[in-house]
């Protein structure tokens, strides 16, 4: 039996139509990848500009930490002689500072004092005259004098009533007594307990000459030297004035020398 085929040539083959699935698919596949040679360009740019801005940016952390070491070195310097120990920190400005080229610090006023916060000027050269300022905080370890014992008014203190404590100076009273031979032989000047931080004003010193009494005079001169008694006028201690009234009712004024003596100078 002779089959012919209905074609000449043998059909094409089919070509399925895409799903609405598909077409979706495809739609969405493209617009997560954009260009990639556009975003290339973006991202080399973005560098170039962090490049570009990165040695200033050093250059200014370098001058600041600059700044920061003289400020602290100065201060360490300055602070020294004040007790065992010294730290400083430096605080950092919140506004960045113009440059500023080899800075010199410097104290802005006289008899400054050196520990807390302190507020420390700067010269910067080519900088017309400009005076910036800068902060710190300085902490200075000390000894400081404390009483051992409790002691009654009027006490003149001893070795044994004072002992010596490490503190911090800034956090110190402002009239602390710092070494124990000026408290002692000093009087309290009211009852004071044990472990108080001695100040200044809490002491006197001990009277050698009371009012009343019949003390020694030695009057001296160029050649010559004369001894006589009179009558003390004030109470005083050692180097104080003190008011005499001699034999003829006279009044004179002479200076404490030790225990009811006393001198005057022509």
């Amino acid at each position: 039996m002779l089959i012919i085929s209905a074609y000449d040539n043998p059909p094409p083959a089919l070509e399925s139509s895409p799903t609405h699935g598909e077409e979706s698919m495809r739609n969405r596949n493209h617009s997560a990848c954009p260009n990639s040679g556009a975003h290339f360009v973006k991202l080399l740019a973005v560098a170039v500009l962090i490049w570009l801005g990165a040695p200033s940016v050093m250059a200014g952390s370098d001058e600041q930490a600059l700044l920061e070491r003289r400020v602290h070195d100065f201060l360490i310097e300055q602070a020294q002689p004040l007790g065992d120990s010294v730290s400083v920190s430096v605080q950092r400005n919140q506004a960045r500072l113009p440059a500023c080229d080899d800075p010199q610090p410097f104290l802005p006023q006289n008899n400054q004092r050196l520990y807390g916060r302190v507020a420390v000027g700067i010269h910067c050269n080519g900088d017309d005259g400009r005076t910036r300022y800068v902060q710190a905080d300085v902490s200075v370890s000390i000894e400081h004098v404390v009483l051992a014992r409790d002691v009654s008014r009027g006490a003149a203190l001893t070795a044994q009533d004072v002992m010596l404590e490490k503190g911090l100076l800034e956090k110190l009273p402002r009239h602390a007594v710092t070494h124990a031979e000026d408290a002692i032989g000093l009087v309290a000047t009211r009852a004071l307990s044990a472990g108080t931080t001695l100040q200044s004003y809490q002491l006197r010193r001990q009277d050698l000459v009371k009012r009343g009494q019949t003390v020694s005079v030695i009057a001296s001169g160029e050649g010559f030297q004369v001894r006589r008694e009179a009558q003390a006028m004030d109470n005083g201690a050692m180097g104080e004035q003190v008011r005499l009234r001699i034999a003829n009712g006279e009044l004179l004024q002479a200076r404490v020398i030790g225990p009811k003596r006393l001198s005057v100078e022509f």
